[in-house]
């Protein structure tokens, strides 16, 4: 075979496979546990933090890192509380965990941090006696809060970090329970006020736990969550009010929770499971440059410790520290007969220029 026929094939090849030989997008460069279970038992009157999951992430006005998630024996148990963990060398360490909401009796879950100038929010769920959405503010890098203001939103949940958007609005996305009506709350008066946007599902009616994230155009992409098999996406150019017909993205995805996240360069991040479904395992990490027209090879942020069955690493949540390096957290769950428990885990990304 010629040389030049040798060079034609791997042209045809790297056309029909672009990522064959490309670089990855990223690297990792440093991983932590922010969080260890304190029990395997569902069952353990004395368990209150075997199970962890739904972490949230965000940088503080004062540079340090807060991560929060909901914490109890089992998922939806009348003692789950909402823990808070804090890291002041930009995720590498983490201090030991703290209590950052409990309504007493009664489930708290899904906590959405976000960040605008000086105020930190805390958006999160719970059954008080319906379910609904509250939120929390503060004006010191979370070390007071407000207390806690109910929403009237019956049946939503949140779950992905908000935003601020170029032109000073806040929004937070919201779904009704049931992986069902994607939307926004909005603000226009700095958190004073907050009024609901949007319902957007694909044809199936399925548009849950919808993660967010603003581009260098100003148009806001929304990434779903659905039950067949793939990612949807939808996005509005009008600060949230309407929403496109949500479309394929051509990514493959479990029915979990993703996270979109745009850097400040403008980058497109994407954590998520790519299954097949139900498996909530690995967990991916893609990067799109032109706005997710495409997005590059999958980098694996996360994968099940042993290859048995019971395992899932979910429910991601993404910021960006002041050098511009990613910091990721997500959940590692372990579920079998008589055995529940779940970590915090973290880690630190480089996206490659």
């Amino acid at each position: 075979m010629s040389l030049f026929t040798r060079f034609a094939i791997f042209a045809l090849l790297l056309a029909r496979h672009p990522g064959l030989h490309a670089a990855p997008p990223c690297s990792i460069t440093d991983r932590a546990v922010i969080f260890h279970h304190t029990s395997t038992d569902p069952k353990d009157p004395a368990n209150t933090s075997g199970f962890n999951q739904g972490p949230s992430i965000a940088l503080l006005p004062d540079g340090r890192l807060l991560a929060a998630w909901f914490s109890s024996a089992s998922e939806g148990a009348d003692s789950q509380r909402i823990l808070q963990a804090f890291s002041s060398d930009q995720g590498r360490t983490w201090d030991e965990a703290t209590e950052l909401q409990d309504f007493a009796g009664t489930a708290d879950f899904d906590p959405a941090l976000f960040v605008a100038g000086k105020e930190t929010f805390l958006f999160f769920s719970a059954f008080n006696p319906q379910i609904d959405i509250y939120f929390r503010r503060s004006s010191d890098s979370a070390k007071t809060w407000t207390e806690p203001v109910k929403l009237g939103q019956l049946n939503h949940t949140t779950r992905s970090n908000g935003i601020q958007l170029s032109t000073g609005e806040l929004l937070v996305p919201l779904h009704l329970r049931g992986t069902k009506g994607g939307g926004v709350l909005r603000s226009r008066d700095g958190g004073k006020t907050w009024i609901r946007f949007g319902a957007v599902a694909n044809p199936e009616g399925q548009g849950g736990e919808p993660t967010i994230a603003e581009t260098k155009s100003g148009a806001i992409h929304m990434m779903l969550r659905t039950k067949d098999g793939q990612l949807w996406r939808s996005i509005s150019r009008d600060r949230g009010e309407t929403w496109s017909a949500p479309e394929k993205t051509g990514l493959t995805s479990t029915s979990s929770a993703s996270h979109l996240f745009c850097t400040r360069d403008g980058t497109l991040v994407l954590t998520y499971n790519p299954g097949p479904a139900p498996l909530r395992f690995p967990l991916h990490l893609r990067v799109s440059h032109d706005e997710g027209k495409t997005w590059s090879e999958p980098v694996a942020l996360a994968d099940r410790p042993a290859k048995v069955g019971g395992w899932s690493v979910c429910y991601p949540s993404l910021t960006e520290t002041a050098d511009g390096t990613l910091v990721a957290i997500w959940a590692q769950i372990k579920s079998s007969t008589g055995v529940l428990y779940g970590d915090i885990h973290s880690a630190r990304i480089v996206l490659e220029k």
